[in-house]
């Protein structure tokens, strides 16, 4: 999971931007008197989301009581997402946000779509706040759908207002078979409340993590293979085992919570792949 910068567009600028075609008098006068509701929904998000509170925001199926929840999912679906419509280009700018158009959630696949952290199909008030809304990959889209959270321990992490890299929680073990392998799995930082813990595993729960880890770490004990059977020739397993440290805090330093980071820790505390475990 990657924590990424908060989003500096108004909500309200975003909304008037989204509804500024809408030709039906009715419809736009509707989406107009929303306005004073999407701010106090904002102040109401900004207010919980740090507390992991967002769970007490109360589902709803229309703002006002006159705006239903299908339009205004469709001020997002046609009036952010088309590829004419006069959001597009805060859709665009969103999707682009992400470091390296890395998905936020699962650390490891490109951004190519946007994501609600509330779902607007239970929160349509926040379809088009810029909070609610983070880069993502479509595979952890569809994982997520519109799964709501109901407690705390079952809130999903949200991309600006949770830090998970201040402390170690990703781990792995080799698994001695041929073809070695790793198996990952979580734990918790000292620093940690159980709350917090329980929210991390969740997440690497929800969205396959282990699985996705283990199979790119396969390929790169695939793709290692050679180097490292070289180095065990050369120099046996003291220069596998150098350069599996060196690898180690190259990528701890990068991200301390990656996949990358928790094979070659893995690895390096593995004499018996130092020591011939490597070979295919």
């Amino acid at each position: 999971m990657r924590k990424l910068s908060l989003p500096v567009e108004d909500a309200i600028d975003v909304f008037d931007i989204c509804i500024s075609k809408v030709q039906n008098a009715d419809l736009k006068d509707r989406l107009e008197k929303c306005k004073p509701s999407i701010v106090s929904a904002v102040a109401d998000y900004t207010t919980k989301a740090p507390r992991i509170e967002l769970h007490t925001i109360a589902t709803h199926d229309s703002i006002n009581g006159n705006v239903t929840k299908d339009e205004m999912k469709k001020v997002y679906s046609d009036r952010m997402v088309g590829a004419t419509s006069p959001g597009r280009f805060i859709y665009d700018k969103w999707r682009a946000s992400a470091p390296n158009n890395i998905c936020p959630l699962c650390a490891q696949r490109t951004t190519d779509t946007l994501d609600h952290h509330l779902p607007k199909g239970h929160y349509p008030i926040y379809s088009v706040v810029p909070i609610n809304i983070f880069p993502a990959c479509s595979s952890c889209n569809k994982i997520k759908l519109d799964a709501i959270s109901n407690s705390p321990e079952t809130d999903h992490i949200h991309p600006y207002f949770d830090d998970v890299d201040d402390g170690l929680w990703l781990k792995a073990e080799v698994i001695e078979a041929k073809p070695a392998s790793l198996r990952f799995y979580t734990v918790k930082p000292d620093t940690w409340d159980d709350i917090k813990f329980a929210r991390i595993e969740n997440h690497f729960r929800l969205f396959e993590l282990e699985k996705l880890y283990a199979s790119h770490s396969a390929v790169e004990l695939t793709n290692n293979y050679f180097r490292i059977n070289n180095m065990f020739e050369s120099g046996g397993s003291l220069s596998v085992r150098n350069f599996l440290e060196g690898s180690w805090l190259s990528m701890r330093k990068a991200n301390i919570n990656s996949w990358q980071t928790a094979t070659y820790e893995a690895l390096y505390n593995s004499s018996w792949y130092q020591e011939g475990g490597f070979m295919i």
